[in-house]
């Protein structure tokens, strides 16, 4: 990833286009140039502000930037229309671009889809062009460096939230409030705040009946992972001298402590990858579950990481599958997660799951 463009938060819209359009002018190439037309009325332009960028023989192509504070996911078709009529108004050739001091990884994907160019005062941009000829990217972070302290009521992080957003995961049917309360146990606090921000982002539609249902289960779990966070834990590494498969087989015989099987080992329940090397397992103690495996600790040659939540009552316990083989599988949409935010080949193996996870839907969403 590139460096943030900036470190102070832009309070104004001709701030956030200030800084955004420094942002661009800093990736074009040599010889390019973005500037304000001097024949163009910009007051007249009900988008906002227009400019010209041009190549070095001189090809030009007009931008139409609206540019605002903040973007959320349901402004993007007004803002559309917007940039469509200013465009009609120059003739039909002009671009559109939205210009915003954050612009959340959701917002970036729909501004893609509608062929919207799009730069944020972070630095994370987008702009395609056939003529001049051009293709400017990048991606600086999809985390808001400048979220205010107090309640993540913009977040997916933290116990509650992953409680309600795997609720939402794995029930098909849609849900009221009174039902995400019952199947989750979080707060209605908590349920409140994460039905306002994912209803923000159009990850849940709000039916007629008062009921809410995702509209793309996938694009729900990968805001998640972006998100995610598990609360704190305590890990620890060890070896199993005879290996990860006749762990497997021991792990099955498991009493005396809780676990939930997790990344590459259970993934290998629904979309076999490549042999395990790392068996990660969640336990609700950690020095029993090592003595019962017998597993020795070590920071060197590990096969086995042990990860203790906070809480017992952790929702990684929750809906766990049973393997055929006797051992007891965190779900489906836990490890996937898991898998997309681990190291090496995981987030591979995490994309491989996704892929069985749509075509099996009906076997894991109740």
């Amino acid at each position: 990833m590139d460096s943030p463009v900036t470190t102070a938060r832009p309070e104004s819209p001709q701030q956030v286009l200030r800084t955004c359009i420094e942002a661009v002018k800093t990736k074009l190439p040599a010889g390019w140039t973005f500037a304000k037309p001097g024949d163009v009325e910009v007051n007249s332009i009900p988008a906002g502000a227009t400019f010209q960028i041009t190549d070095p023989p001189g090809t030009s192509c007009n931008i139409i930037i609206e540019a605002k504070r903040t973007v959320e996911r349901r402004d993007i078709g007004r803002i559309r229309d917007q940039l469509d009529d200013a465009a009609r108004k120059l003739g039909g050739t002009a671009r559109g671009m939205v210009a915003a001091r954050y612009l959340s990884p959701q917002v970036r994907a729909d501004l893609e889809r509608f062929n919207l160019a799009y730069v944020d005062a972070t630095g994370n941009m987008r702009i395609a062009l056939d003529r001049p000829a051009i293709f400017l990217s990048a991606h600086v972070t999809d985390r808001d460096p400048w979220r205010g302290p107090g309640r993540p009521s913009g977040s997916l992080k933290g116990e509650p939230a992953s409680r309600i957003v795997r609720t939402l995961l794995e029930y098909q049917r849609p849900l009221t409030i009174s039902d995400i309360l019952k199947f989750s146990g979080a707060s209605t606090g908590a349920t409140y705040r994460v039905r306002n921000h994912l209803t923000e982002l159009g990850l849940i539609e709000r039916l007629p009946n008062s009921t809410y249902q995702v509209q793309d289960w996938e694009k729900l779990l990968r805001a998640w992972a972006i998100d995610y966070a598990l609360p704190p834990t305590s890990t620890q590494t060890f070896l199993a001298p005879r290996g990860v498969e006749w762990l497997r087989k021991k792990i099955a015989h498991g009493k005396g402590f809780r676990y939930a099987v997790t990344g590459s080992l259970a993934a290998e329940q629904w979309a076999p990858y490549a042999p395990t090397k790392l068996a990660r397992i969640y336990v609700d103690d950690t020095t029993a579950a090592a003595e019962h495996l017998e597993l020795h600790p070590t920071e060197v040659g590990q096969n086995v990481l042990l990860v203790e939540p906070q809480s017992p009552n952790s929702f990684v316990f929750e809906n766990t599958w049973t393997a055929q083989d006797g051992v007891a599988l965190a779900a489906p949409v836990q490890v996937a997660v898991d898998l997309l935010n681990g190291p090496g080949r995981n987030p591979s193996e995490g994309e491989a799951l996704i892929e069985w996870m749509a075509a099996n839907e009906n076997a894991w969403r109740k």
